[in-house]
């Protein structure tokens, strides 16, 4: 499947949401099983929207649809490597903070524990905060990509972890509420 011609879009890296959304809803008004379309279409329109959202998904429909051959495996912009720790050590203080909520007993422990919570929710807000700059850091790449003075497989790579790190801290977050 080619998620920009599904939903009609030109072959680009550089798109904005609110295209992307547009794209959606004016091919689902015909798609949508509600209005008589088909559930397998609507389907792979959503998974179209899905891709092309996000810009790790995005990059790689690019290079694909572009028939751009990358390397797999390789390295990672070396700020990534050190950040990696940041966001291991948050991850580990939420999990902590979580758990000793859990277990909490009295009110004094369950004070101490909400406490805990606060400050680790803070931190995974923050480290959120920062993993967006990064993201939107590599799109700033994408025109370059596109003409081929940026590296694709390094920002792709560089995409793929922020991504992954982003619903990891998202999801610590929301058990952090």
């Amino acid at each position: 499947m080619n998620a920009f011609a599904k939903l009609g879009l030109e072959v680009s890296l550089v798109i904005t949401a609110g295209v992307i959304r547009e794209a959606f809803r004016e091919r689902a008004a015909v798609s949508h099983p509600d209005g008589g379309g088909d559930e397998a279409e609507f389907t792979a329109l959503r998974e179209a929207r899905e891709v092309l959202e996000s810009p790790a998904k995005r990059l790689r429909e690019w290079l694909r649809v572009k028939a751009v051959e990358t390397a797999p495996r390789g390295t990672i912009a070396g700020e990534l490597v050190d950040f990696f720790q940041k966001v291991a050590e948050t991850g580990a203080e939420a999990e902590t903070a979580i758990q000793s909520a859990d277990v909490a007993q009295s009110a004094l422990a369950k004070g101490m524990a909400e406490v805990r919570q606060m400050g680790a929710r803070e931190k995974v807000k923050n480290l959120l905060s920062e993993i967006e700059v990064g993201i939107a850091a590599r799109e700033e790449r994408f025109p370059a990509i596109e003409k081929g003075e940026s590296d694709a497989a390094t920002a792709l790579r560089d995409l793929v972890f922020l991504e992954k790190w982003r619903g990891a801290m998202r999801s610590l977050y929301g058990r952090l509420m």
